[in-house]
């Protein structure tokens, strides 16, 4: 039953994969903001831990980090401190959560993969919504990672993504959108990013992220069943 269950999954994603072009993928290099946060996990922590499982609407609920400025000097290379809040997460906190497969794209700036998950199965087909949200969540080029663990995790989430979503080419650096939903569940590092304090909604696509909050790096992607997604 179990290899039927995989069968099933696998024909179903082929079905899922979206139109690509297929381009040269090129970057700038490493990036800038908080680089040395976004590309390593705290001391002590494990690459392969589960994490702490959060649903997806409470982690898209979370507050922000208080008393962090844009681009705050003080954090370019020091996680921000612990704070009071209903789901007791700090930065650097591995986290696990479940949610729909919106989109992936290259960055163009480092080379990060953009990923976007989102509480409702929307597709190229949905109109945007002004109540879209999602949880953006990202894994560095492997030679940017730091250590032995995670640049083996990161290298093994990119060919996952790769090779089982994208058909074997990389993601477009303007975006490619689910044709069909694909439910997925992703575990990484809680990372803020302070670069958009100054308010400007990111996100691509039409669907907007409302939260500074990220899962950056990544250590594990995998497709989930469509009845652990929300809204299913």
């Amino acid at each position: 039953m179990r290899v039927l269950s995989n069968l099933l999954i696998a024909i179903a994603l082929l079905c899922s994969m979206p139109t690509l072009t297929v381009t040269a993928q090129t970057c700038n290099g490493p990036g800038k903001a908080r680089w040395p946060i976004k590309t390593s996990l705290p001391e002590g922590a494990s690459a392969s831990a589960s994490g702490k499982t959060v649903a997806l609407a409470k982690l898209l609920a979370l507050p922000p980090a208080p008393d962090v400025t844009d681009n705050d000097k003080r954090f370019q290379d020091a996680r921000i401190p612990a704070f009071a809040n209903d789901l007791k997460l700090k930065e650097g906190d591995l986290v696990t959560t479940t949610g729909w497969l919106y989109l992936v794209a290259t960055e163009k700036d480092d080379c990060d993969y953009h990923i976007q998950i989102s509480l409702e199965p929307r597709t190229t087909t949905d109109k945007p919504q002004e109540s879209d949200d999602c949880l953006i969540v990202e894994a560095p080029r492997p030679d940017f990672a730091s250590g032995d663990a995670l640049t083996a995790n990161v290298t093994t989430e990119r060919d996952f993504i790769k090779t089982k979503i994208l058909a074997g080419k990389e993601p477009s650096s303007s975006a490619s959108v689910m044709q069909h939903p694909v439910c997925v569940t992703v575990t990484g590092q809680l990372f803020y990013d302070d670069a958009h304090e100054s308010g400007q909604l990111r996100g691509k696509k039409h669907m907007s992220s409302h939260t500074l909050w990220e899962l950056h790096p990544i250590t594990s992607f995998k497709f989930a069943p469509t009845s652990a997604c929300p809204a299913s």
